[in-house]
């Protein structure tokens, strides 16, 4: 039989055991494009921004862009996906705007398809970044990123003073165009971003697509980015008064 010594002792080691929980926190609002519960060029939680007017952004269902008329795989989970279609020659942005406090651990994922319809599927990285007309020489650009940026920066923006990370720089992420409608599956990316936003503070998750040889797709679904905080003082010095009340008991316990 526990004695009430013991009991009391126990109590206070579970006391101690959680008065510093670590919980994962979502960050990101409406990741799976399910909110507005049909199809949307406004995404609830989400900001889109579009150069020129062949192309556009949305919150997709089925399988057939509405912007191109090209097929897709569709939603990897649910029935939306976002979707970012660049019919041609047009760079279109999906972003979010996050704040964090400083974090022991944060990692970002999320489910992507790249569609190219160029003739040839070659990956174009222009230096002029996500601007198709390429300053209005309209040389190749083709491609598609993903990064964090900098709260408060351009949404087109790829200045290095500007981007924090980048965790996706290329083109199709299966077949290329073969004549017919290349519709490549999800891959599943998974970024470890604690060592990036440990300090915390306020940042923008951008997808970005631009086209000028050919129609180019970036679908997505399941963005999650999911942050562990770094506990308050309060919490450590809840901790360390139990620690100490807790020897207390245990040494009254020995002595008796």
């Amino acid at each position: 039989m526990m004695s009430k010594k013991s009991g009391i002792a126990l109590a206070l080691a579970s006391t101690v055991m959680f008065a510093a929980p670590a919980f994962a926190q979502q960050v990101i609002v409406n990741g799976g494009f399910e909110a507005d519960g049909s199809e949307s060029y406004n995404p609830q939680g989400w900001q889109v921004a579009e150069q020129n007017i062949f192309g556009s952004v949305l919150a997709a269902e089925g399988n057939q862009s509405s912007i191109s008329g090209y097929k897709t795989v569709g939603a990897a989970s649910g029935n939306y996906y976002g979707l970012l279609d660049s019919a041609f020659a047009s760079s279109q942005v999906l972003y979010q705007n996050f704040s964090v406090t400083a974090l022991t651990s944060a990692v970002l994922s999320f489910d992507m398809f790249v569609n190219d319809q160029s003739d040839n599927g070659i990956v174009y990285i222009n230096q002029a970044g996500l601007d198709a007309t390429t300053g209005g020489s309209y040389a190749a650009n083709q491609h598609v990123r993903v990064d964090i940026l900098k709260a408060g920066a351009d949404p087109f923006s790829v200045l290095a003073s500007d981007v924090v990370g980048t965790y996706y720089l290329g083109g199709a992420n299966g077949r290329r165009f073969d004549g017919n409608d290349n519709v490549n599956r999800y891959v599943e990316y998974s970024f470890d971003l604690s060592t990036v936003l440990a300090a915390g503070g306020d940042y923008t998750l951008r997808f970005a697509a631009v086209s000028n040889q050919g129609a180019l797709q970036l679908g997505l679904d399941n963005v999650s980015l999911n942050v562990t905080a770094v506990p308050e003082a309060d919490t450590y010095a809840m901790l360390l008064a139990g620690l100490g009340v807790l020897g207390l008991a245990l040494r009254r316990r020995q002595s008796v």
